[in-house]
């Protein structure tokens, strides 16, 4: 992924965060079957959207509309 880090917002709160998979991280994406170093992690209020982690932007898009994201 390359921007650990990197945020993105969208409507209604959501917010979309790249994270480096280590130790709570990694625990809760391995739960979500999700493998890798790297993860996009997905929240509205603080509560996880969908699975919350997603491997990759394709999938992310299968749950978020992704032009209604903005960098923070």
């Amino acid at each position: 992924m390359g921007d650990e880090g990197a945020s993105w917002v969208g409507p209604g709160g959501l917010q979309v965060t790249a994270v480096r998979l280590a130790g709570a991280h990694r625990v809760w994406a391995e739960f979500m079957g999700v493998q890798g170093d790297t993860a996009l992690l997905v929240t509205r209020g603080g509560v996880l959207v969908g699975q919350g982690y997603y491997g990759t932007v394709e999938e992310l898009s299968d749950v978020v509309d992704l032009s209604e994201l903005y960098l923070r």
